[in-house]
């Protein structure tokens, strides 16, 4: 009786470990898949919005350069008041007009560049993250080996998504499963002991609960 009592102790720490392991290994899992959704998500908001973002860039840099090739034709324009200036009051005014379009265009030519350089900044950011949501596919393909109940769709990030978030929930089932069965093994654990002990039922752990069984039994621990 002893002997089958000791075994059954036994067996349920060797089932706590396991399922313990299972959990962690979930819940593991659950982290990297949902950092993946994360990152696919975000990937394919910024992609989506691309085109809209390129044709505001393309509205900004044809209004700058709209806005420079005005400002030369006003320096052109004050240049030339300024070798038909005759008195000195002209000269005067004409040299400030033309100092004015002069920083008017040099305005112009750095709000030109500004867009330009934004511009670009947008394509390296479209190229980034065009090879980020390959990575992020490649890494969903990778992880599906991982998920049993969830296979790999597309091998794109329309596909990571939409992977993701079904192995979200799928994992989000197996570890509710793991943790009822967990629960089930304390409560084995806790009537086992309960039962040998005498004592009222009060939730045990389950590692350790051999070596306390046989100290209840005289037996030695291991």
């Amino acid at each position: 009786m002893q002997d089958s009592l000791l075994s059954f102790a036994e067996e349920l720490e060797r089932r706590d470990a396991v399922v313990a392991q299972a959990l962690t290994d979930v819940e593991r899992l659950q982290i990297e898949v949902e950092e993946l959704r994360a990152h696919a998500a975000a990937a394919a908001a910024f992609l989506d919005s691309f085109p809209a973002a390129l044709a505001e860039r393309a509205a900004d840099e044809r209004a700058a350069i709209g806005a420079r090739d005005q400002a030369e034709e006003t320096v052109h324009a004050a240049e030339q008041l300024m070798e038909q200036a005759e008195k000195e009051q002209q000269r005067l005014k004409a040299e400030r007009g033309l100092q004015q379009a002069r920083d008017d265009l040099h305005a112009a030519e750095f709000w030109v560049a500004q867009t330009r350089e934004a511009h670009a900044e947008l394509a390296r950011d479209v190229a980034a993250r065009r090879v980020e949501a390959e990575g992020v596919a490649q890494r969903a393909v990778e992880l599906a080996t991982r998920v049993r109940a969830v296979p790999a769709t597309s091998p794109d990030l329309g596909g990571a998504l939409e992977w993701a978030s079904r192995a979200r929930g799928a994992l989000l089932l197996e570890r509710s499963g793991l943790a009822r069965e967990r629960d089930e093994i304390v409560r084995e654990a806790t009537e086992l002991l309960a039962s040998v002990l005498g004592d009222p039922l009060t939730t045990t752990a389950v590692a350790g609960v051999r070596e306390r069984l046989a100290r209840a039994l005289g037996e030695p621990s291991s």
